[in-house]
């Protein structure tokens, strides 16, 4: 290959291994299956997808100096248009039928120099053009040709600079640059601070019952679409927690009663620790608060709960509490809410980064404030802790 062809060429293979690294960092990362529920085959797509860009680009790579193969003085197969000149030394005597239709407008029989052996013997009739040069010592070996096809290959060098910046800058800078999570003020724009606690529009999935057909059939319809809120004011006034009571949600209804739940059956639904804590997640706290009969059973009840942490903005008025939350994905994370609990520590509120992930213990309490009745976390102990291999929920 000429020189500029073997840069485009491997030019080429380092585009192709950039996005395989992508892909592949993506998925081995766990960024992919942070924001994307494991239905469908995206996940394994872009795994696959990956894998096959840098077999391409490693088969590209070993074969270099065999692309030209079978292209050689006798084996090419495609129209090499050229000249012959003097020293060609090969033979180019064809025949033509008569009724063969091309123009021969020039003597044949001739030759193309002292030194070239050719014989060019038409006959009548043939009606083309032989206006073809041979330059001496051609030696018919067409191995060098430059035939690349491809906007690398056709362009100037700053066309090709060009497509080589749009083909990678923009993947590379959003591999790089994409956050691996919401900020504060995004979970707060998404209702952290005005929680609908008698919304069951996914009651079902993250009750503590074990459902039965009679639970299933006195389970009101889920309420898909929640109780209407007052617009949430800016990020910025949530500085102010009555701004934030001003935006909550409009009265609920109470809680409701389920059929008989007991302690014992608390006992055969959640798992506990070694230190006998109950261990739930947030949205499984969260739905207590719109059934009675769990309430009662878990009320008093030593609990833990893996979170992350922002500081409380309702109903806070003595700092006594955090408020740790947990994002559920319906879809992909486009469309994740945060489902949260306040936390209470009955004396002034630890502090924590923002978003930081917690391990919290305490004892599980409800209070009515304002419409809604409340499911509180009265903190034992909190620690920080390391992320779950999952942090959000699907």
């Amino acid at each position: 290959m000429s020189g500029p062809r073997t840069i485009i060429h491997f030019l080429s293979i380092l585009i192709l291994l950039l996005w395989s690294a992508v892909l592949l960092y993506f998925h081995m990362s766990g960024r992919v299956a942070a924001y994307l529920p494991p239905d469908g085959i995206f996940r394994q797509m872009v795994l696959i997808s990956g894998i096959g860009l840098a077999v391409v680009a490693l088969f590209n790579l070993f074969t270099t100096n065999s692309e030209d193969a079978g292209c050689d003085a006798h084996g090419c197969d495609h129209d090499h248009s050229h000249d012959h000149h003097e020293g060609c030394g090969h033979d180019h005597g064809h025949k033509h039928g008569g009724t063969c239709g091309h123009d021969h407008s020039h003597d044949h029989n001739h030759k193309h120099g002292p030194e070239c052996e050719s014989d060019h013997t038409h006959h009548e009739g043939c009606g083309h053009d032989h206006g073809h040069q041979h330059h001496a010592g051609c030696g018919h070996d067409h191995a060098d040709h430059d035939h690349s096809h491809g906007i690398l290959a056709e362009s100037s060098w700053p066309g090709r600079i060009a497509a080589i910046l749009v083909l990678s800058a923009p993947l590379t800078w959003a591999a790089f640059q994409s956050p691996d999570r919401y900020s504060a003020n995004a979970i707060t724009n998404k209702g952290l601070y005005n929680p609908n606690y008698s919304d069951t529009s996914n009651a079902d999935k993250f009750t503590l019952r074990t459902e039965t057909a009679e639970t299933k059939a006195e389970r009101p319809k889920p309420n898909v679409t929640p109780q209407p809120t007052a617009p949430l004011p800016p990020p910025a006034q949530f500085a102010m927690p009555e701004a934030v009571v001003k935006a909550s949600p409009k009265a609920p209804e109470k809680a409701q009663s389920y059929g008989s739940f007991t302690l014992e059956d608390l006992k055969k639904q959640v798992p506990q620790s070694k230190e006998g804590n109950f261990i739930l997640e947030v949205p499984e706290i969260y739905y207590t608060a719109g059934d009675a009969e769990v309430q009662k059973a878990i009320t008093g009840q030593p609990v833990e709960t893996t979170a992350q942490v922002l500081p409380e903005k309702v109903n806070n008025a003595d700092g006594h509490r955090l408020r740790v939350f947990r994002m559920l994905v319906q879809c992909c994370a486009a469309d994740a809410r945060p489902y949260s609990v306040p936390v209470d520590f009955g004396k002034k509120a630890p502090e924590f980064k923002d978003m930081t992930w917690v391990k919290v213990i305490g004892t599980m309490s409800y209070k009515k404030e304002g419409d809604q009745m409340v499911p509180i976390i009265q903190a034992t102990k909190i620690e920080e802790t390391t992320a779950p291999a999952d942090a959000m929920i699907y």
